[in-house]
């Protein structure tokens, strides 16, 4: 908690007095231009000063209006505000301009000594003409209301750089060579139309800058108006001043020259005055307001530091208390007073008090910032228990020495919290057991600390193999259960197991030292299989347990904690590619392997981005007319660095890395686009794409589908998906949701490969599969095999009664194709009639049966 050293100022205080000499003002800029315009021309008002009076008199003025135009100078580029800093710059650096070229104008004058070059009216007036033009240009900048953002532009402060560096110049071309300017005196005629014309026109700039400044007061509260009034006087005071600078004549001292001279003085005090009042005076008047009002307020601060939530005390330089407040003596079990007086070293543990002291005396030396935060600490109580506390200290200089304030925190409660956070953070909250960023950061310690001749470290990963089966049948309480039995006999593992983990899912690690790869490892894998091997039951489940395993030692396998962990994983994706419950040790050949794969994942990645895919066509063709009435799509890949890669390998490297997606978005739309192609021919013909079960998962797929339809204006009937049985055999009220919504716009659904998986009559009579394909495993040796050719029949016979269509996969003989006529199959597909055809021989054989169809029609 902290506490503010100052009170909050008043926005407009009382004390603060205004600006009001406007009156006086407007009867100055009123009734003398009147007086004087009643004794023009000729009479005893209208006067002509001696020489000698007038130069002492002009001398004075102008000094006066040096030293004021440079205190507006000074004050202007030191105490205005940051966010005015640039536009408030050109104010200053005009006004010292301004300074300048009045002291140029008054050493200039005729009658003073010469200065540099002869004196004259030419040379004087032309660096009075420089002077206002600059004086005015300035006040143009201090009152028109400029963008927020040409305010704050460096391009500002160059322009203003490079004027100074003009009138620098244009000054001392005066001072030199004042002939080079236009005349403007004439010592028969008086002022030039010149001088009178720039004169009016500084007339006509001052009233543009007094519009901008009385609008500028517009919006401005009452005591932001009373800072800007003087600048309105000022203004009003320059037009007089440069309205008698018109209408004296040929004589330069007559009275209307100087009362010019005085009007200028009078305007840039008020200048000054509105500089001073708004930055200087004004916070000394607020401070003293404040200074009031905490003397007025005192008691209530002393209350609210009372009733203050955390402990605060207040000591001298050498610890003593001299103030403690309420919530610090019921923290640390004090009665009210009887810390007043101790060293603030009674509040801390004995192990801390001397170094606490050291600490203070460095502190009040000024070897430490005058604000500290300190944490972890700890606090001493009446009865001598402990706390945990974090303490702010703050050092104030007072006429009596330093006084150091603390504010005290009791944080055992959240201490506590904190290391309840810090373990979930660890810790995998169903199983209690570390989770992966702690066995990582383990793994990494245990690795670090082998030394060359130390026990070897052994890294074992268990993926519970049918889990998924386990949580799908009997809800997600049965296989929790099951997670935490398996969990407990792993944690109670016996040497060499030093550390068990649950690292996501049904995967659990396993860290153990002194395993050495070979046979050690391989008793590795048996402990951790034998702890398994009982099985877990929970309620009526009965779960016999079994995992796959991946199994890498350091430092036989890895150099490091994160490649070890590598070879593990790759161990472990190397047993589920194998089947349930099997093992794999790491050896560099199953390296070598992930590493191509990887090679392929980023090459497969490339060829996504870069269009490399292409589609080939394998013809379906009508077993009884030999025509073909569709085609399935079947993905190519060619690439520049690993040549032709086949579906076989780069399908399920996409299926594992999640580039399943783009592969099937990429085949969706090249099927759409050559389907697009020969309708735009005449061509009208059926395709078939392949559908992955991960593909067919997501839920936007019909979406996708329709959209891809709709964009290259096919009809749905156009289009098939095939599908596999794993993609149906789970979830199987989504798996039909979708399908539904497939065959509603049109499209088929082909059921490919039937027979080779968990083939099951309910899915198939619930699903609308409106073709499907017999695997050609047993279309190869149907003539020669009696059961395949039994298992050909009965697949035939399960689809004409449920109302599909039969295609057979792999028909390569044409005793084959016979025996499927003989069966009555609808459809066949395979390199007896053609292999998949790139597009352009698709085309050719699809125009070629049109025309055949033509010509026999």
């Amino acid at each position: 908690m902290n506490f503010p050293r100052n009170p909050v100022l008043p926005e407009h205080p009382a004390a603060v007095p205004v600006w009001r000499p406007c009156g006086w003002v407007a009867l100055v800029v009123l009734v003398t231009p009147l007086l004087y315009v009643l004794a023009w021309p000729g009479n005893a008002l209208d006067f002509v000063l001696p020489r000698s009076a007038f130069l002492s008199m002009h001398t004075l003025l102008e000094m006066v209006a040096v030293v004021v135009g440079m205190l507006v100078a000074l004050t202007a580029r030191y105490v205005l505000d940051e966010r005015e800093r640039r536009l408030h710059g050109v104010v200053a650096t005009g006004f010292l301009v301004v300074a300048g070229m009045d002291v140029l104008h008054l050493l200039s004058y005729a009658g003073m000594p010469d200065f540099v070059t002869p004196n004259s009216a030419q040379k004087s007036i032309v660096l009075w003409l420089l002077g206002r033009v600059v004086a005015t240009a300035a006040l143009i900048v201090w009152c028109v209301p400029w963008p927020p953002a040409l305010a704050r532009s460096r391009a500002l402060g160059r322009l203003t750089g490079a004027s100074l560096l003009l009138c620098a110049l244009l000054g001392t071309l005066a001072v030199l060579q004042p002939q080079a300017f236009p005349s403007t005196f004439d010592a028969e005629a008086g002022l030039t139309p010149l001088k009178l014309g720039v004169e009016a026109a500084i007339m006509a700039s001052l009233a543009l800058a007094l519009a901008g400044q009385l609008r500028r007061m517009g919006a401005m509260d009452a005591e932001e108006r009373a800072d800007e009034a003087p600048v309105r006087d000022a203004l009003l005071l320059m037009l007089l001043g440069e309205f008698f600078l018109l209408i004296y004549g040929k004589e330069v001292t007559t009275g209307a020259n100087l009362l010019g001279h005085l009007y200028k003085v009078l305007a840039y005090a008020c200048l000054y005055r509105s500089v001073f009042l708004r930055r200087v005076r004004r916070p000394y008047l607020r401070l003293q307001q404040a200074r009031r009002e905490v003397e007025q307020h005192n008691a209530e601060y002393q209350e609210l530091l009372q009733l203050a939530p955390v402990g605060v005390v207040v000591t001298d330089a050498d610890g003593r208390m001299l103030l403690v407040n309420r919530a610090l003596e019921e923290m640390f079990g004090w009665g009210h007073g009887e810390l007043i007086g101790r060293p603030v070293e009674a509040l801390l543990p004995p192990a801390l008090r001397e170094r606490h002291g050291e600490l203070r005396t460095r502190w009040v030396d000024g070897g430490l910032p005058l604000e500290r935060k300190r944490t972890g600490l700890q606090g001493l109580r009446r009865d001598g228990t402990l706390l945990d506390v974090e303490v702010a200290i703050e050092k104030t200089r007072f006429a009596g020495g330093w006084r150091m304030t603390a504010c005290v925190t009791d944080v055992s409660h959240r201490r506590k919290y904190e290391a309840q956070i810090e373990h979930r953070a660890a810790h995998d909250l169903l199983t209690g057991l570390p989770n992966r960023w702690r066995f990582v950061d383990e793994l990494a310690r245990v690795v670090q600390a082998a030394t060359p001749g130390s026990e070897p470290v052994a890294l074992a990963l268990a993926d519970l193999a049918g889990f998924k089966q386990v949580n799908a049948r009997h809800g997600g309480a049965v296989a929790d259960a099951l997670l935490r039995k398996v969990a407990q006999a792993l944690d109670g593992a016996a040497a060499p197991v030093d550390f068990v983990a649950r690292l996501e899912g049904d995967v659990f690690g396993v860290i153990a030292r002194g395993v050495q790869a070979g046979e050690p490892l391989a008793a590795l894998q048996r402990q951790i299989a034998a702890l398994l091997a009982p099985g877990v039951s929970v309620g009526t489940v009965e779960w016999p347990v079994a995992a796959a395993m991946g199994l890498a030692a350091f430092p036989a396998d890895a150099a490091d904690a994160e490649g070890l962990l590598r070879c593990a994983e790759a161990a472990l994706d190397e047993s589920k590619r194998q089947g349930r419950a099997q093992a794999t040790r790491y050896d560099p050949a199953l390296g070598r392997r992930t590493q191509q794969e990887q090679r392929v994942h980023a090459r497969l990645q490339a060829a996504l981005r870069e269009g490399a895919l292409t589609l080939h066509y394998q013809p379906q063709v009508e077993v009884a007319s030999g025509r073909v009435h569709g085609f399935e799509a079947l993905v190519r890949w060619t690439d520049a660095e690993l040549g032709v890669v086949s579906p076989v390998t780069f399908i399920p490297i996409a299926e594992s890395s999640g580039l399943i997606g783009a592969v099937g978005e990429a085949v969706l739309g090249m099927a759409c686009r050559q389907l697009q192609s020969w309708r735009e021919q005449g061509l009208h013909t059926r395709v078939a794409i392949n559908l992955s079960p991960r593909e067919f998962r997501h839920p936007g797929l019909v979406g996708r589908i329709a959209q891809a339809l709709a964009h290259h204006g096919l009809p749905g009937g156009s289009l098939a998906v095939e599908i596999t049985e794993s993609a149906v055999i789970d979830e199987f009220e989504a798996v039909a949701e979708q399908l539904q919504a497939l065959v509603k716009l049109g499209v088929e659904v082909h059921l490919d490969d039937f027979g080779t998986g968990h083939s099951s009559l309910a899915w198939l009579r619930a699903f609308p599969i409106a073709t499907i394909k017999i695997d050609r495993s047993f279309v190869r040796d149907m003539v020669q095999d009696a059961s395949d050719e039994a298992i050909v029949r009965a697949v035939i016979g399960l689809g004409h009664t449920l109302g599909c269509q039969i295609v057979a996969e792999g028909v390569e003989r044409e005793d084959q194709l016979q025996r499927l006529r003989a069966l009555r199959c609808e459809a066949y597909q395979g390199w007896l009639f053609s292999p998949a055809l790139p597009a352009a021989e698709a085309t050719a054989l699809l125009r070629r049966e049109c025309e055949e169809a033509q010509a026999a029609g």
